[in-house]
């Protein structure tokens, strides 16, 4: 399906991530002690090979994932899966602000928290437009969860890892591609989406895609949408999303900067440098007009983040913030390479005419 790329669906996506990173970083300075932020990074729990078994977890369940989708694609898989994502993600996200909250009433804490993790799920399947409102909820408490239970180290490292399995998952095997594409069927809350439909000439398109796009069409009830076609014009659904896993990890490293360090600055330009890692992934995307693994940009720019604070703290130890900052350079160099290739072969597979806008 042919799709435009536009500003006010990229802006939306934007401001959702800000809220996540906001929400987040705001309940661990406020709501969580350094007290309680320590149990999780000073255990073995918070080690980099615990990390690293977790995204071996990760990798196997992709695998796993991948395997049953060749066999069966029915709606159980995902609601089952999407049940149990945002229970036990909002359930962690509960307790830690209501134990916070409520401290000598743990045992009520925790029935109110698995009370409202299964609520929350069920009023989204009774109400659809509860999906980003869901999904945020979710990643809020996943991030804080892993933010404190992994350290700042540890996180870092946990997404160096996802960087480069989601390049490899976008752009090598492909099967992020086929998981989006089921989550966005199947309306699931484990991404935010922004979508609107707008309107193009007929000659835009190629005469196979206006009329597959008609057609998708052809039974609105919108009158002024109606007009528009009956004159010659295309309709043409504009969307953007992001996954739950963009959403989650920069909190993750956000979250770890400071129950390792307890410096609210380190925090806070980790998350500012995740917001302009999305930014140029959005850029990028629009740019050369396909969709974009977005966490290696956004670990490029969280390890210019991580370079900033090194130069600041510890300005000696330059060898350290320049290979930050190069890491960051090699990685959006690889992305931009990518992408301009990405679109050179789609621009050789086709044939006639080509429109010049950015398409998705």
């Amino acid at each position: 399906m042919v799709k435009l790329i536009e500003y006010r669906q990229l802006a939306s996506i934007l401001t959702m991530f800000l809220i996540v990173q906001l929400a987040g970083l705001l309940i661990v300075f406020y709501l969580v002690s350094p007290a309680q932020a320590y149990i999780g990074t000073t255990g073995s729990g918070g080690s980099v090979e615990s990390a690293a078994l977790y995204f071996i977890a990760i990798v196997l369940f992709a695998v796993a994932l991948m395997v049953l989708l060749r066999r069966y694609r029915g709606p159980l898989l995902f609601k089952g899966m999407e049940a149990l994502m945002v229970v036990s993600a909002s359930f962690y996200l509960f307790i830690i602000v209501l134990s916070s909250l409520f401290p000598n009433s743990l045992t009520y804490d925790l029935i109110a928290s698995i009370a409202g993790a299964v609520l929350l799920i069920a009023a989204k399947n009774r109400w659809l437009s509860l999906q980003n409102f869901t999904t945020i909820v979710a990643s809020v408490g996943a991030g804080l969860v892993l933010g404190i239970y992994f350290g700042f180290l540890a996180s870092y490292i946990f997404m160096a890892f996802v960087a480069v399995y989601d390049y490899v998952a976008v752009f090598v095997t492909k099967h992020m591609i086929v998981f989006a594409r089921e989550a966005l069927r199947n309306n699931l809350s484990i991404m935010v989406v922004s979508s609107d439909v707008g309107i193009v000439p007929n000659g835009y398109l190629k005469p196979k895609e206006a009329a597959m796009l008609k057609k998708e069409f052809k039974n609105t009830h919108n009158e002024t949408l109606k007009r528009l076609i009956a004159s010659g014009n295309v309709p043409m659904p504009s969307m953007s999303a992001l996954g739950g896993g963009d959403l989650i990890i920069p909190l993750m490293v956000a979250v770890g900067a400071y129950v390792s360090y307890l410096n609210y600055f380190f925090s806070v330009v980790i998350a500012i440098a995740a917001c302009f890692g999305l930014v140029f992934s959005m850029w990028v995307s629009k740019r050369y007009g396909i969709g974009l693994p977005a966490i290696p940009p956004l670990f490029a720019f969280v390890s210019a983040g991580f370079g900033i604070n090194v130069l600041l703290t510890t300005p000696t130890d330059w060898p350290f913030y320049l290979a930050l900052f190069a890491e960051g350079i090699v990685v959006l160099a690889i992305i931009l390479t990518t992408a301009m290739r990405q679109k050179r072969n789609a621009a050789l597979k086709i044939t006639g005419h080509t429109a010049t806008s950015s398409r998705s």
